[in-house]
């Protein structure tokens, strides 16, 4: 009995682990995402560390592991957050770090990623009920760069996030994305309502 026990509960944990990641994004538009890309290059060409590696260059606003079966309904509250979100400008501002690792570029105006993200946390209880783990949903919006080596000297830090660096794009949607494996593919586009149009609110 009680290695039955056992052994269903590592069958279950391991049913577990194959559960995709999931990743709410904004993207960045060409003109934007290329710069990022060659930014991205010089990174590893000056660290030798791996930069972030998302397709196309993005500003995340939740990642999680959950069931499959959980999309549809996930997809429908998210449109529904999409309809009466208006398209709005992003301005990125220089670089800023999380120390000891990651280096970003900053968003200057975080208001409207802070309402798009409140929206999200009205779904956390629904994600929590089909994932693995409480769901991460960012706050804080920005374009991961890189990461440090593990023994860059304050000196390196310092000059990297007092560069300057300014481009704009409009946020125009959302993007779900989701990895198996290493695998990763588009669940669906969501697109912003745009500017004098009106969705009414469905029930």
């Amino acid at each position: 009995m009680e290695q039955g026990l056992v052994n269903g509960t590592v069958h279950s944990s391991l049913l577990r682990e194959e559960w995709p990641e999931y990743r709410l994004v904004i993207p960045a538009d060409e003109p934007v995402s290329r710069q990022v890309k060659h930014l991205r290059m010089e990174w590893e060409k000056i660290y030798g560390q791996e930069a972030a590696s998302e397709k196309p260059p993005s500003i995340t606003l939740a990642c999680f592991n959950a069931r499959e079966e959980m999309e549809e309904t996930l997809m429908r509250w998210i449109q529904k957050i999409c309809d009466h979100q208006q398209a709005f400008p992003v301005t990125l501002n220089n670089f800023s770090a999380m120390p000891p690792h990651m280096v970003y570029i900053r968003v200057q105006d975080e208001q409207p990623f802070a309402r798009i993200a409140g929206q999200l946390h009205l779904l956390e209880d629904f994600i929590r009920e089909n994932a693995q783990q409480k769901p991460r949903i960012f706050d804080k919006p920005f374009i991961k760069l890189g990461s440090m080596p593990a023994d860059a000297a304050s000196e390196q830090w310092f000059a990297y996030t007092h560069q300057l660096f300014h481009a704009a794009f409009m946020a125009r949607q959302l993007i779900l994305f989701k990895r198996i494996k290493d695998k990763w593919s588009v669940v669906s586009l969501f697109p912003f309502r745009q500017h004098g149009e009106y969705k009414a609110f469905i029930n």
